[in-house]
């Protein structure tokens, strides 16, 4: 895991939560408690959060009350801010997950589950079909080829076309959402949850397999001096490097090729017949 740097506050962030956990699991109806967010990452700052689920048997708006009030007290107290959420367990189980869910919940902790139901659920809802990861890099893989990184030289791009436009903004725009589909088709070859925006480039660093130099060809990408062409082509050339540097993994994980990329989203993602 790639350290984070600054005032660590984690211990005090523990303590805080340690103190709620202790109030909470005393009310009779508690079924569970997780924990989210910077007291499972190991770091928390004055930009943090205590973040804490509690989970409810039945409806009981009395003691959704009481426990609101314990987290808003212990606010006030500690200075710190407290996220302090509580879920009727039935409800909770019928709701969608959304992407920042999924990996909220693939990294959080279980602190109190007593009857076993609360790991029971993730473990159910955190499963995922055989194919999943495969269609998620045909999607990314498929339109970061169309943006900047064609599977042949003399095919042209988005990024093309707004060079054409005069539009260099636009242009090194699209080098920007090119290298978040980066990210997404890197974190599927590892099969990882996508992070929150605000997380995904420092985690993306953790990932088990990541191409040479990354950090280095991150930062080349990321940079912008002037909106030229010129940086323009820089930024691209670091960008296709991560890219073909890549492709060698997919093939060796996945089979796919890009021309197979191409073929699979036609007929897996957009199901039309091949002609």
């Amino acid at each position: 895991m790639v350290e984070l740097r600054g005032d660590n506050q984690i211990e005090e962030f523990k303590g805080i939560a340690q103190k709620l956990v202790s109030k909470i699991v005393s009310f009779k109806g508690v079924t569970g408690v997780i924990f989210i967010g910077g007291l499972t990452r190991g770091y928390a700052d004055k930009y943090s959060d205590v973040d804490i689920l509690v989970f409810l048997d039945k409806k009981d708006e009395n003691l959704r009350k009481q426990l609101r009030k314990i987290g808003s007290n212990e606010q006030q107290r500690s200075h710190v801010d407290i996220d302090l959420e509580t879920h009727f367990f039935q409800d909770f189980q019928k709701q969608k997950w959304n992407e920042i869910s999924r990996w909220d919940f693939s990294h959080a902790k279980i602190i109190y589950d007593p009857q076993g139901k609360i790991k029971k659920f993730f473990n159910k809802n955190l499963r995922i079909p055989k194919n999943f990861w495969l269609k998620r890099i045909v999607v990314y893989g498929e339109y970061l080829k169309w943006y900047c990184c064609p599977p042949e030289e003399n095919l042209e791009t988005m990024v093309d076309a707004w060079v054409a436009r005069d539009d260099l903004v636009s242009a090194h725009y699209c080098v920007n959402y090119a290298f978040d589909l980066m990210l997404c088709v890197l974190f599927a070859l590892n099969k990882e949850f996508l992070p929150p925006q605000k997380w995904r480039i420092f985690y993306s660093h953790s990932l088990k397999w990541l191409p040479k130099d990354y950090r280095k060809l991150v930062e080349e990408t990321m940079t912008v001096k002037s909106f030229s062409e010129r940086d323009l082509n820089r930024r691209l050339r670091a960008l296709r490097t991560m890219w073909q540097q890549t492709l060698p993994k997919l093939k060796s994980e996945t089979g796919l090729t890009p021309e197979l990329i191409s073929k699979y989203y036609v007929e897996k993602v957009l199901h039309q017949a091949p002609p």
